[in-house]
């Protein structure tokens, strides 16, 4: 179907307003808070505990008999599929403050026969068709699909021209939605704009033309070619073994290349080379295989992924 004729079509400026906290994208003298909007369209509503679990704790891909939530009906007019502009895409690089969740909404695929790059950095949000809710009680809110945000009985917006949205890069040309905490009956909550995020459920994730997974950071950590410590500058400890009571082997420094090996709990088993340039071992490094922690008590991730590929 076509675009609606009410949408902008010329690229909007933004800017942070540090005072409210919010987003905002300033077209034609009208400016959209995202964040405020976000607020008011997605009410809050009484505190849900919250699960935060690990891989083994749920089956994310399994039918959840009897509580799978009915399928709403999809927007009576569909805008035709964009790819999000990329320079309303934020957070992609989060610091150690920032709340990435338990793990990250994404492609089921990364690369698919014959697609090209059509999976890169957002662009995989053209083909996702996915419902969105205030909370697992309340009433269906609106759908992200096309790469637009679609609420009920409200204008289309588009991903990242007329909305600022939240994801993290997760890969080298791959970005995603932190997931927030799941639910044992399929529900999930992840960020997607700077000040808001949502619910949807895992019933619901193959409805568009590119079906999407939950992956746990522990999965996605344990797969990645390599990894490096959030807290940029500082060395972090290598143990022997799984455990703070280990022998101290080695401290690893910033400049290192760091490549994941084994996962047990919160301890990754990595190859450490140092010193090294970006991919580059510089003369005289040396290799060395041993535990670093990647998760903190607090189910913080320690470690993340590079921003560029080797």
């Amino acid at each position: 179907m076509a675009k609606p004729n009410s949408r902008p079509q010329t690229l909007c400026p933004s800017f942070w307003a540090s005072s409210s906290r919010v987003w905002v994208k300033r077209c034609q003298g009208t400016a959209i808070a995202v964040g405020l909007l976000t607020i008011a369209a997605l009410p809050a509503v009484a505190s849900i505990p919250k699960v935060q679990l690990h891989a083994a704790a749920v089956d994310l891909n399994a039918k959840q008999d009897g509580s799978d939530p009915s399928l709403p009906p999809r927007p009576s007019v569909i805008p035709e599929a964009i790819i999000p502009d990329e320079t309303g895409i934020v957070g992609l690089s989060p610091t150690l403050s920032d709340d990435v969740g338990v793990g990250q909404l994404r492609p089921a695929a990364a690369i698919l026969p014959g697609s090209g790059n059509t999976l890169q950095k957002a662009n995989w949000l053209r083909g996702v068709a996915l419902p969105i809710y205030p909370s697992p009680e309340s009433a269906h809110w609106g759908w992200l699909i096309n790469g637009w945000l679609v609420p009920n009985d409200s204008d289309p917006l588009a991903i990242g021209r007329d909305a600022a949205f939240s994801m993290v890069q997760t890969e080298q040309q791959i970005y995603a939605f932190p997931v927030l905490e799941i639910r044992p009956d399929g529900w999930f909550r992840f960020q997607y704009t700077p000040a808001g995020a949502a619910w949807a459920h895992t019933s619901h994730l193959n409805l568009g033309t590119v079906p999407l997974t939950i992956e746990t950071w522990d999965i996605s950590l344990e797969d990645a070619a390599r990894v490096e410590f959030r807290r940029p500058g500082l060395a972090q400890p290598m143990r022997l073994a799984p455990s703070t009571n280990a022998p101290l082997q080695a401290l690893v420094g910033p400049n290192s290349i760091i490549q994941p090996l084994d996962l047990e709990g919160d301890w990754l088993r990595v190859r450490v080379t140092q010193p090294a340039q970006g991919c580059t071992p510089l003369p005289g490094s040396s290799n060395l295989e041993g535990w670093v922690r990647w998760r903190s008590d607090a189910d913080v991730p320690l470690v993340w992924f590079p921003a560029s590929g080797c």
